[in-house]
């Protein structure tokens, strides 16, 4: 399959210059009156480098005038998570499990927004943003979350409206440790991880990350498999100069692909009852999803002088995957057989993104300034055959009495309808940002320029006629933000902040005849935020109205498309993380939302409805107890997570009932004694204890998904 070459030498060059613009700037803060007390301090001699993803510096979440939720390793570690949706199922704001049982990408919906793109590192994982390769980094290999909730198109670029998700690398670290982890459970669980840290020598740390992992997934005849292989090294060139390699690899020789259900069967009984929690709609011949990743980068932190500093961050991504899977045109009349397409997609993508930053710190009278100066670049080149039965000699299937082996691969007209796609895609964006405190203050401004292009060719084949395409964006977009935070001397910390986005659109608008311009986005928050003095108490809350404009909608037959549609979110949310005694931790949230299509012209039967997808009610509940007076080393926890209804299709002709999931989990730390190395813990968890069955979402009639069943683990952490 054809790939295309990537020219780095461009991005080095474009580099190069952010490199002058630095050394320019700091001659320039040597004039002004430099600050004494800086806001940004960075230590370059430092593996351990924090950078918000609120705002790219090292500002607190919660001194932060945004809704920024930090879940870091301690937090995961009282729930033993193991996925990226585990650990975002206590965070207000956002659904994550909307189709629990696929393993494929990570799907999240943030203030009512869907989002496919996640983060590494503060970096978007390469995708073309429209087919089914969407790299994912495994839990095993993340430090830390962070979900930034809103608007972030100021400092990301493209990035849908609702917010962004944010995994943080593990880093390379001094101390020498070896941690082996070794997991069991149902569904034929096996997993064995081990995470290595420590010296090559004084000035270069290393780390190495290894996974290997397999389950059966909840449908019949599916599996999970995966193999991580992520070393990365920490060099301390000199005092000024620190560089992190790294290497991240991923094989997925089986995922669990998104196969749908009708509602008949799952929000609905059919005439056979109820389909089981296992159903499947697949082929065990046929349906399959295989996936490879390899994604090789550095991260360059320079300090220019006392306070200048140069930030580069560079991932180069290598991808491919190829799914065989079905989708469904609906019940026959006996409302038990159900009407299948099976279809194929065969993606590779190549690409690059690089972040270059210039940070700095001045003062000028009374106020400190901390300032960024950014540039950021990607290139992406991706490949996408697409074929399709369109239901032509596909088998189909009894529900009530299931066959999953009736496809033979050899015989499907898979090249019935065909697609292959060529897509070139590049994106640069210009970025600054003041970072401002005076007296009791805090102040964010940001301003962003971005130009997207991309380029679609498509070569067409139905039924032996071919015939071809091709899209072009050429679109550029200014996003900005502006936000204020008071901070009183008792801890409470009011805020403001008006943030606006972005996302790029293709295609001509069937009433004007012009191009589609990007679809926007703004947002006007008010929150209050707290933290007592011991840290042992945070709060947040939060109060938005979240506008997404230049929506483009079509009449029910998409025989006309125009670019007039508007979606209005509003909503409140709240976080309490609590250390009730020094044995009893508390998080609790809860989210109220209230999302509407507000325009549509073409199709008006929608406006007033909400969209699929959106949970309006959400709440949940953890609590971590250590009984140390009974038995020394016992952790004990559980939560409770309650996910309210969902619309069952755009019109709102009826809901998705809501459900709410219990979990538990608990570790022993063995006495030194007993240990197997210096630490060793026995750990054990349920998810979904009560083993409920429940619709997780559904996007149409014809299109559900179950929720994940329960889920149990036992595992054994020994560390050297």
């Amino acid at each position: 399959m054809f790939k295309a070459r990537l020219n780095l030498k461009n991005t080095f060059l474009k580099s190069s210059v952010c490199l002058a613009v630095g050394l320019s700037l700091s001659a320039y803060a040597g004039q002004v009156n430099a600050a004494e007390e800086t806001i940004e301090h960075i230590e370059v001699n430092s593996n351990k480098i924090y950078r918000s993803t609120a705002t790219k510096s090292s500002l607190k979440a919660i001194d932060t005038p945004a809704s920024l939720t930090v879940i870091d390793q301690e937090l995961l570690d009282f729930r033993q998570v193991d996925s990226v949706a585990k650990a975002l199922r206590y965070v207000s704001g956002i659904t994550s499990e909307s189709r629990s049982t696929i393993t494929i990408f990570d799907q999240y919906n943030i203030r009512g927004f869907d989002t496919y793109q996640s983060f590494y590192d503060g970096m978007p994982l390469l995708s073309n943003n429209a087919w089914n390769l969407f790299p994912q980094v495994d839990f095993y290999a993340t430090e830390s979350i962070e979900v930034l909730k809103g608007p972030a198109s100021s400092l990301y670029g493209l990035v849908p409206p609702g917010g962004m998700v944010n995994q943080v690398a593990k880093a390379p670290q001094t101390e020498e440790k070896t941690e082996v982890n070794i997991a069991s459970g149902n569904l034929g669980l096996v997993e064995l991880g081990i995470d290595s840290s420590g010296q090559l020598s004084d000035n270069v740390d290393y780390r190495v990350i290894m996974l290997g992992k397999k389950r059966d997934g909840q449908q019949e005849t599916t599996e999970t498999e995966r193999y991580v292989f992520a070393p990365s090294l920490g060099w301390q060139v000199s005092d000024d100069t620190h560089l992190t390699l790294s290497m991240y690899y991923q094989n997925d020789p089986q995922m669990v692909p998104s196969t749908p259900l009708p509602s008949v069967g799952t929000v609905y009984e059919a005439p056979y009852g109820k389909l089981d929690a296992n159903a499947y709609a697949g082929d065990a011949n046929w349906n399959m999803f295989e996936r490879e990743t390899l994604m090789l980068g550095y991260k360059l932190n320079h300090s220019l002088n006392d306070t200048w500093s140069f930030y580069q961050n560079f991932r180069y991504t290598d991808a491919k995957a190829l799914q065989r899977n079905m989708y469904n045109y609906g019940l026959a009349d006996d409302q038990t057989t159900l009407i299948r397409s099976a279809y194929e997609t065969d993606e590779e993508i190549d690409g690059f993104t690089i972040d270059n930053q210039v940070i700095g710190t001045i003062s000028l009278g009374e106020s400190k300034h901390n300032l960024l100066f950014g540039f950021d670049y990607q290139k992406s080149d991706s490949t996408v055959a697409y074929g399709d039965t369109l239901g032509t000699d596909t088998p189909t299937i009894d529900l009530s009495n299931p066959d999953y082996y009736q496809i033979n691969p050899k015989t499907l007209p898979i090249g019935f309808y065909t697609e292959y796609h060529l897509i070139d895609i590049e994106q640069k964006g210009f970025y600054i940002q003041d970072e401002i405190t005076w007296a009791d203050w805090t102040l964010l401004l940001n301003g962003r320029y971005d130009q997207f292009q991309s380029r679609d060719d498509v070569d067409n084949s139905y039924g032996g006629i071919e015939y071809g395409s091709v899209a072009e964006i050429d679109q550029s977009e200014f996003s900005g933000r502006l936000a204020a935070m008071y901070t009183f001397k008792n801890g409470i910390r009011p805020y403001l902040s008006y943030a606006d986005s972005f996302e790029p659109v293709t295609g001509i608008d069937g009433v004007t005849g012009e191009a589609f311009v990007p679809t926007t986005a703004e947002q006007f928050e008010a929150g209050i935020k707290y933290q007592s003095a011991d840290g042992s108490i945070s709060l947040s809350t939060a109060y938005f109205i979240l506008t997404k404009e230049n929506v483009v909608v079509n009449t029910p037959d998409w025989s006309v498309q125009t670019q007039t549609g508007e979606v209005e979110s509003k909503g409140f949310e709240m976080e309490a993380n609590i250390q009730l005694t020094d044995n009893l931790h508390f998080i609790a949230n809860l989210t109220k939302l209230d999302m509407t299509i507000t325009e549509d012209e073409l199709d008006p039967e929608v406006v007033g409805k909400t969209p699929v997808w959106v949970a309006e009610n959400m709440a949940s509940a953890w609590l971590n107890y250590y009984p140390e007076n009974l038995i020394e080393g016992l952790m004990l926890g559980g939560g409770l997570r309650y996910v309210g209804e969902s619309q069952l299709d755009k019109y709102n002709t009826d809901t998705v009932p809501s459900y709410t999931l219990v979990d538990l989990v608990a570790s022993y730390e063995l006495p030194e004694k007993y240990a197997l190395g210096e630490e060793t813990q026995i750990t054990f968890s349920v998810s979904n204890l009560t083993d409920k069955q429940y619709t997780s979402a559904c996007y149409d009639g014809n299109n559900c998904w179950m929720g994940a069943e329960r889920m149990v683990e036992a595992g054994l952490k020994v560390s050297f």
